[in-house]
C-alpha cells in the first residue's frame, strides 16, 4: 500500500491547477487538515464567531462529501459553502423565504486561549477589520487567504475591478485606523499589498 501522507500532500498541491473534476470525497480527505484551520480563519475575517466558523467549516466538508460531488476549484469551492452555511446561521425560520441577511460581525470568536494571547494592537486590529463594509471584508478576507483578484472575483460573483476597489478600501480604512497613512514597506502593507500568486 503507498504511502497516504505523501499521496494526500501530492494530491492537495495539484487541486487547484487541474482542469479536471476530483471526486469531492477525495479532496476532503487531501485537504482537511491543512484547509480547515484556514477556513475557520477566513471565515472569522468574515465576522463568525468561533463556533459558527467552526460549524460552517464542518459543514463545507460534510457537504464536500457527498455523493456525486466533483471539483476544479476545491479550495474556493470550500470558502463560498462555508460562507454560505454561515449565512444561513443567521436566518431564522420564519425569515427563510426571505433575503439573505447581512451577517453582523462581532468580536466575540477568540477562544479563551487565543483571547488570552491577543496583545491590544491585535485587538485593535481585528476590530478594525470587523467594522469594514462587508464585501470589503470578503475581499480582504480572500486575499489574505492567497487568492487573486480573478479567483475572487469569480467566488463572490463580481468582476475583477469591484475587488479591486474594495480591498484598496479596505487597505486604506486599516491603514487610515492604525495610524499608517503614509507609511511604507511595513509589514503590514506588505501583507496587503499585490496578489499573493500570479493570475
Amino acid at each position: 500500500m503507498e504511502d497516504a501522507l505523501s499521496t494526500d500532500v501530492d494530491l492537495a498541491e495539484d487541486v487547484e491547477t487541474t482542469t479536471a473534476p476530483l471526486p469531492g470525497i477525495e479532496l476532503a480527505e487531501a485537504l482537511h487538515h491543512e484547509q480547515y484551520p484556514a477556513l475557520v480563519r477566513f471565515l472569522l475575517l468574515h465576522g463568525a464567531s468561533w463556533a459558527e466558523a467552526q460549524d460552517a467549516a464542518q459543514d463545507a466538508f460534510t457537504q464536500m462529501c457527498a455523493p456525486g460531488v466533483s471539483l476544479t476549484h476545491p479550495r474556493a469551492w470550500l470558502r463560498t459553502v462555508a460562507w454560505r452555511s454561515w449565512v444561513s446561521q443567521q436566518v431564522k425560520p420564519e425569515d427563510a423565504c426571505a433575503e439573505m441577511p447581512e451577517p453582523r460581525a462581532s468580536l466575540r470568536w477568540q477562544t479563551p486561549a487565543h483571547a488570552a494571547e491577543l496583545g491590544e494592537e491585535e485587538r485593535r486590529v481585528i476590530s478594525l477589520l470587523l467594522c469594514l463594509p462587508a464585501k470589503q471584508r470578503a475581499a480582504l478576507a480572500w486575499h489574505l487567504d492567497g487568492f487573486t483578484t480573478q479567483e475572487s472575483a469569480r467566488a463572490m460573483g463580481t468582476t475583477q475591478a469591484a475587488v479591486r476597489q474594495n480591498l484598496a478600501r479596505a487597505r486604506a480604512a486599516l491603514r487610515q485606523g492604525l495610524g499608517l497613512e503614509g507609511r511604507s514597506g511595513n509589514g503590514f502593507d506588505s501583507g496587503l499589498d499585490g496578489d499573493r500568486r500570479a493570475t
